[in-house]
């Protein structure tokens, strides 16, 4: 009896320690997991709150750069124009997403470190407080396609990094160049803070008027010249804010090329003058020439299709379309009762 009680004393003992090894072993291993999981800084690019970043520096070996500042509804590129609201949402996505795919093998780690140095573009994120938040280099896109190679500041290992679920290089998403940053927007406004819209037509002056504010929500549309009659008509109801409503949001196709004819264009009379002046009596006037025509066959009716357009009297030039510029285009007796809303 007693070397039966031996034996299954000792099987349990056997058992007990079978479990705590086994039980051991895997705590172990998921030690080891936990302290895998826990990203090292030199590998740790993303900042998930992109709410705590207020500006972002770009710059490449060529000397191009991008400064941008945040403002309280917008951001401000290079200290003087507005970012592009589109491309600061996807570079926002960008820095936000940034996830380590793989190390890099040994043979191609020399060569990914010595392409970061010469053709790497620099990173850097800083906080409201201009406190520096990350700092790192984006490479080129890998043999396979599926990740860019980064480097942090002053770190010796480079990584493979992607976005998940985006498929391409991440380096194209850090733009360069004013082209890609400047927005293009030439009118933003809110009906309410417009003071006054002058439209004049240098080759058709009876069509040309002036819209003003006389009072809250008030309008009164008059010639823009004294030799045009004013109209006996009655203004339609509800056209100079439906007109007004035109201005939200209006922007060009992109800018003019640097190496557009400008001088000969500009010295020719314009189609067309619009002078904005806001409450706050800043003003913005624009000037548009027809650059690009069309011609119906059937009625021999020419349209316009592109402008030359003219910002503040030389600030900036924009090639616009006159598919999205040509509601604000109307004339004088538009506004009044017994015409139709006809515009060019």
């Amino acid at each position: 009896m007693s070397n039966v009680f031996s034996k299954r004393t000792g099987a349990l003992l056997a058992l007990l320690l079978l479990l705590g090894a086994t039980s051991y072993h895997f705590w172990q291993q998921n030690r080891r997991k936990d302290k895998g999981s826990r990203i090292a800084p030199d590998m740790d690019f993303a900042v998930r709150d992109t709410n705590a970043i207020h500006r972002i520096f770009i710059a490449d070996r060529r000397g191009r750069t991008a400064d941008l500042k945040r403002q309280e509804d917008h951001w401000l590129y290079n200290g003087r124009y507005k970012a592009r609201p589109s491309a600061v949402e996807v570079l926002l996505q960008t820095v936000c997403c940034l996830n380590v795919l793989y190390v890099p093998p040994k043979s191609a780690e020399a060569h990914a470190v010595k392409a970061l140095a010469a053709e790497g573009i620099k990173v850097e994120l800083y906080d409201h407080q201009d406190r520096l938040l990350k700092r790192y280099y984006v490479g080129d896109v890998t043999a396979d396609e599926r990740g860019t190679y980064m480097i942090m500041e002053g770190a010796e290992q480079p990584y493979v990094v992607h976005i998940p679920g985006f498929i391409g290089q991440v380096r194209v998403r850090y733009l360069l160049g004013d082209e890609n940053w400047r927005d293009r927007m030439i009118f933003t406004e809110r009906p309410e803070y417009i003071q006054s819209i002058s439209v004049e037509y240098p080759q058709q002056r009876s069509a040309s008027f002036r819209l003003e504010k006389t009072a809250e929500a008030q309008y009164r549309v008059r010639p823009l010249f004294s030799t045009t009659p004013v109209s006996r008509s009655p203004q339609r109801k509800g056209a100079a804010e439906a007109y007004l409503l035109r201005y939200e949001r209006l922007g060009a196709e992109g800018f003019a090329p640097a190496d557009f004819d400008k001088d000969s264009i500009t010295a020719l009379v314009p189609f067309a003058v619009v002078e904005l002046t806001r409450t706050d009596s800043s003003r913005t006037k624009v000037r548009f020439w027809p650059i690009n025509t069309k011609e119906d066959l059937t009625t021999g009716e020419v349209f316009i299709i592109h402008y030359l357009t003219e910002v503040n009297d030389g600030q900036d030039y924009y090639i616009t379309q006159h598919h999205v510029f040509g509601p604000i285009f109307r004339d004088y007796l538009s506004f009044f009762e017994g015409r139709p809303g006809m515009r060019y």
